[in-house]
């Protein structure tokens, strides 16, 4: 199943409380190591948990934002992570892959996830 998410950066008012309501520590820690663009990477990592929930066929009714969790390896690859109701979603389903990939732009931001 495949999951894509556009989001419009300046759709994003407040980035500290969008991040406060879907990021992972982990991902706060990533995402404040960057000096700028703070909208811009808190648009991608919405982007990323949208495209999730619409891979694995769910809403954001259903499960937490924060059962989903963007990663990356050294090379800068991004990653999912699945959390409790999310990743038995996922298993239910009998999908063993989960994969993403962000692309951003300085108005826009996207993201694909395939879940095989």
């Amino acid at each position: 199943m495949i999951g894509f998410d556009l989001q419009e950066v300046e759709r994003v008012k407040d980035a500290e409380k969008l991040l406060e309501k879907i990021a992972l520590e982990g991902e706060l820690t990533y995402i404040r190591k960057f000096k700028c663009g703070l909208k811009m990477r808190a648009a991608s990592l919405w982007s990323v948990k949208e495209a999730v929930f619409k891979a694995l066929g769910i809403s954001s009714q259903e499960i937490s934002f924060k059962e989903i969790e963007l990663a990356h390896k050294s090379t800068g690859q991004p990653y999912i992570i699945l959390h409790g109701q999310a990743k038995a979603i996922f298993e239910k389903k009998g999908y063993h892959t989960i994969e993403v990939s962000i692309s951003h732009q300085p108005s826009v931001v996207g993201a694909v996830c395939i879940c095989l």
